[in-house]
């Protein structure tokens, strides 16, 4: 797999990305935060990720399926160095940050990511082989993990130390290295055949993908429980966890990354560990799904007793690694059962209810944050992270799956 180029110049767009937008996002937050005071003004960076996700979702799902992923990754990837170079223009001499003018910039880099996002990962089944899918995606994950845990470890020094303007710069040599890349990715014309989906409308071509997503006997409980999965999601948003660090714990801006490093690491340890069960996770990954969904509510509540700094960030590292494991399986699984010309849009619908739910939970918590302990806000996310355990244990043909090329 290492060996497969093309698969790199994909991995390297991937981190390139991930790491321009988390980076520019938290400095953001951290600013808005800090200026502010408000945790809801704090979220509002959250919203901004998340609304394109549910109003472009279907459009970006037909996109995916009917022209070359490779051309939306260039495209997308020159859209956001655009937006952020305007987002310069927005930041004031004083070092004060224009919030409205920032999420209308924070809106439009993630409206861009919705079209990156399942071009993105549709085109990996595309570049390697099916035996590979869960070694591939172990690899970009533990890799994304990485370039988030320094965007959250850099990110909160940088803000301190360099200018918000010079911290934009970077985030745009960063887009411009990733739409130079995905130039170099090359896909055979057989498996952009593949990939193509039928020549229909727009219209038809969105109701058969959601069709087919709602008879899929995989894609559909997988999408059902991982939208589900996004109430207590929300939770872990970088303005909550901030909150539960200055209120529960007593901490301060340094301490809230100090636990979101712990997370990440945890995260990148378990990417590499599920590179080494690739076997085991290829036959059973329903019943590593279901196992995962039920540990991370245990250890979300065991996080809502934190006394402490440092036991927090004990309880974010051991959360990390059944959670990568969960992603690379459902990932995985998808790309392992989905057809082909209809895994874009299979992704792109999963994004649209994902995001839906992660904003409006993510506003309902923060909302809440300000009637009731921020510890009970915790206590409940590892609730429903159980629940969903139980709904995913009781699909037998999500509890049985297997990344089998003839499902």
């Amino acid at each position: 797999m290492l060996r497969n180029r093309h698969f790199l110049f994909l991995w390297f767009v991937n981190i390139a990305t991930t790491l321009a937008i988390e980076l520019f996002t938290i400095t953001i937050l951290v600013t808005i935060y800090e200026q502010t005071g408000s945790t809801l003004q704090a979220v509002g960076t959250m919203v901004a990720r998340t609304m394109p996700g549910f109003l472009l979702g279907p459009i970006a799902g037909v996109l995916a399926d009917r022209f070359p992923r490779k051309n939306l990754l260039i495209s997308m990837d020159i859209v956001r160095l655009l937006l952020v170079g305007i987002a310069i223009w927005f930041l004031q001499g004083d070092g004060k940050v224009s919030v409205t003018g920032i999420y209308l910039i924070l809106t439009g880099l993630s409206a861009a990511d919705v079209f990156h996002r399942p071009a993105r990962l549709s085109l990996i089944p595309s570049l390697v082989a099916h035996e590979q899918l869960v070694r591939a995606n172990s690899f970009i994950l533990a890799s994304n993990q990485i370039m988030v845990a320094i965007s959250y470890t850099v990110g909160g020094w940088l803000i301190l130390a360099v200018p918000l303007r010079q911290i934009a710069l970077g985030v745009i040599i960063l887009f411009a290295m990733a739409a130079l890349t995905a130039m170099l990715i090359v896909v055979s014309e057989r498996q952009e055949t593949d990939d193509a989906g039928e020549r229909e409308s727009f219209w038809k071509s969105s109701v058969s993908g959601w069709n087919y997503l709602r008879q899929h006997p995989i894609a559909r409980p997988l999408t059902v429980m991982e939208t589900v999965e996004h109430l207590p999601h929300a939770i872990w948003s970088g303005a909550l966890l901030l909150a539960f660090t200055t209120k529960a714990l007593q901490g301060d801006a340094s301490d809230w990354g100090y636990q979101a490093t712990g997370y990440f690491t945890g995260m990148i340890l378990g990417s590499v560990g599920a590179l080494a069960i690739s076997d085991w996770l290829r036959r059973f990954p329903g019943r590593i799904i279901v196992v995962n969904a039920c540990a991370a509510g245990l250890l979300t509540l065991a996080f809502a007793s934190s006394q402490t700094v440092w036991m927090a960030v004990a309880w974010a590292f051991v959360f990390g690694p059944p959670n990568a494991i969960r992603d690379v399986a459902q990932d995985s699984l998808l790309q392992g059962t989905v057809e082909r010309g209809q895994l874009g849009r299979v992704y792109a619908t999963r994004e649209m209810l994902r995001n839906v739910v992660f904003m409006f939970a993510g506003i309902f918590f923060a909302w809440l944050s300000d009637f009731i302990p921020i510890r009970m806000i915790y206590v409940t996310g590892g609730i429903i992270y159980m629940l969903t355990g139980f709904y995913a244990l009781s699909n037998k043909a999500l509890r049985e799956s297997k990344m089998d090329p003839d499902v």
